[in-house]
C-alpha cells in the first residue's frame, strides 16, 4: 500500500474544511493537495529514476509538508536534512544519500553555500521564497503544472525516505524506510489513538518536522484535522496558540513542557481545550509531570520510540498517569508505558532470552513496519538484526504487569568500584534538584 491514498481521503470527505494554519496563512485540504499535485508534477518533470533521493532544507511552515508529501507522490524518495545540523553534516549526508535534487528555503542560503564549499552540489538546486545564485525557483517548477495528481506507479517495496539517525553511537546511519513501511507505521499510530482523531481536533506543531512532529502532523491530516505550525518553540506563542486556536493536541518534549509551565504569564491563558499532550524523547522529571497534570488535567500520553521505528513501540497512556494510590499504580509513571498494539517487543539477555521481571535487559521489538536497512551499512544492519529481531540498544525491565521501564543505552554503561552504573539513573537523581531543568 502506498501512504499516497490516505493523503487524498481528507481531500475528498473535507474539501474546503482549513487543513493548515501558520501565520496569517490558512489553507484548505483542497487548496493544499493542489499544491501538491502541481509540485509533483514538477519533479516529475525531471527526468528522474523512480526512488531517487531528494534533499529538503526547510524550516517548520506549510511549504515544507507540501514539498514532502509531493515527493513521495512523484515516485521519489526524501531526505529530510535537519536545519539545526551544520553544512559540514549536511555534506556528509547528500554524497552518502547521492541526492540528486535539494530544496531549501531562502533563509538557509548561507548553509547552502557552505554545502556547496564542502562538496559537490546536487544536480538541481530549488530555493522557496526568494532568490539564490545557483538556485532554480521552486515555485517556478509548479507554476503551470496540472491541479489533478501525476499518475505514478509506487510499489511497497520502493525506497520512500531516508531518515538519518541522530548518531548516538557514532556517525549519523541512513535509515531507509519504504512506501509499504510508510503506509503501516501512520495506521499503526491512528490504531494505537485510544480517541479518534477529525475535523474538529486542532493539532499544534511546534517541533522540527523534519522529526516526530512531521509524522504527527502526517497523522492529524490524514484524518481531516487542522494543524497548526509554529515556526520554532516559544513559551508564550504556544500558550497564545492553544488559546487563540483552541488547541486539542499537542506534542512536546520535556523540556518544552518545563518552559511552560514556568512561564510567567501561564495563567493569563486559557488552555482547557487541551485533551492529549504527547511527550518522549528523555526523561519527563516526576515533579514537572505532576505539576503538568494538575495544571492541564489527564491529558498526557507518553511514546517511547526511535528512528528505525518510526512509531511507537510502547505507550503510555492517560489512566496510567496516577499520582496517588497504591505504589504497584503510582510506579508506572516512571515507565515508558506497555508495548504499542502491532509491535513485539520483549526484553532479552546475553543469550537472547527473555529476562525475568524487574532484570535489565535489552530492549528487542519486531513489526511490519520496522526499518528495511540502514544506508549502503550491509554490516551494520547484520548486526542490528537478530532472527527478525531489531536490537535497539537501549537497556530496560519490564514488570508482571508487561510495563517497561528504560535504564539507558547498552553503550553507555558506567562501571565504578564493580557496579553497573546507568547514566540514565543518575539523569534522574539529578533532575530531582529543584534548581536544575535539564540534564
Amino acid at each position: 500500500m502506498n501512504p499516497d491514498i490516505l493523503l487524498r481521503w481528507p481531500v475528498q470527505q473535507y474539501p474546503e474544511h482549513v487543513a493548515v494554519v501558520s501565520g496569517g496563512e490558512r489553507c484548505s485540504f483542497r487548496e493544499m493537495d493542489r499544491g501538491i499535485n502541481r509540485l509533483a508534477w514538477g519533479l516529475c518533470g525531471l527526468g528522474l529514476a523512480r526512488g531517487a533521493r531528494i534533499a529538503v532544507l526547510m524550516g517548520n511552515r506549510p511549504a515544507f509538508q507540501q514539498v514532502v508529501f509531493a515527493v513521495g507522490r512523484a515516485g521519489l524518495a526524501l531526505v529530510a536534512l535537519n536545519v539545526r545540523q551544520s553544512p559540514a553534516e549536511h555534506a556528509r549526508i547528500l554524497e552518502d544519500a547521492g541526492v540528486e535534487a535539494l530544496i531549501f528555503d531562502r533563509r538557509f542560503a548561507e548553509v547552502v553555500q557552505g554545502m556547496r564549499q564542502l562538496a559537490p552540489p546536487p544536480g538541481r538546486c530549488f530555493v522557496a521564497g526568494g532568490e539564490v545564485p545557483g538556485a532554480e525557483a521552486l515555485e517556478a517548477l509548479a507554476a503551470g503544472r496540472p491541479a489533478a495528481p501525476p499518475e505514478v506507479e509506487v510499489g511497497e517495496e520502493d525506497l520512500a525516505r531516508i531518515h538519518y539517525t541522530s548518531g548516538t553511537s557514532g556517525r549519523p546511519k541512513g535509515v531507509v524506510i519504504t512506501h509499504g513501511q510508510n503506509y503501516h507505521r501512520l495506521a499503526h499510530v491512528l490504531i494505537n489513538l485510544d480517541q479518534p482523531l477529525g475535523p474538529e481536533t486542532r493539532n499544534l506543531n511546534v517541533g522540527p518536522l523534519t522529526h516526530a512532529a512531521g509524522l504527527m502532523f502526517t497523522v492529524y491530516y490524514i484524518r481531516g484535522a487542522t494543524n497548526i505550525i509554529l515556526e520554532r518553540f516559544d513559551p508564550e506563542a504556544v500558550l497564545r496558540a492553544i488559546e487563540a486556536e483552541r488547541i486539542t493536541d499537542v506534542l512536546l518534549v520535556p523540556t518544552m513542557l518545563g518552559a511552560l509551565l514556568r512561564h510567567p504569564a501561564i495563567d493569563r491563558y486559557d488552555t482547557q481545550s487541551l485533551r492529549r499532550i504527547w511527550y518522549g524523547t528523555a526523561p519527563m522529571p516526576a515533579g514537572q509531570l505532576r505539576e503538568g497534570l494538575r495544571r492541564f488535567g489527564p491529558v498526557f500520553r507518553q511514546n517511547y520510540g526511535m528512528s528505525e521505528a518510526s512509531q511507537p513501540l510502547t505507550i503510555l497512556g492517560p489512566e496510567d498517569h496516577v499520582v496517588e494510590g497504591p505504589e504497584r499504580i503510582v510506579r508506572r509513571l516512571r515507565s515508558a508505558g506497555r508495548p504499542a498494539l502491532g509491535m513485539d517487543l520483549k526484553v532479552v539477555d546475553e543469550a537472547f532470552a527473555p529476562v525475568p521481571p524487574g532484570q535489565v535487559g535489552e530492549i528487542v521489538y519486531r513489526s511490519r513496519h520496522m526499518f528495511r536497512e540502514y544506508w549502503k551499512l550491509p554490516e551494520e544492519t547484520a548486526r542490528a538484526f537478530r532472527d527478525g529481531w531489531f536490537l535497539t540498544g537501549d537497556l530496560g525491565t519490564v514488570d508482571e504487569e508487561g510495563y517497561v521501564y528504560i535504564v539507558g543505552r547498552k553503550d553507555d554503561l558506567i562501571i565504578s568500584g564493580g557496579f553497573n552504573i546507568q547514566p540514565r539513573e543518575v539523569e534522574e537523581a539529578i533532575l530531582k534538584h529543584p534548581a536544575v531543568a535539564e540534564v
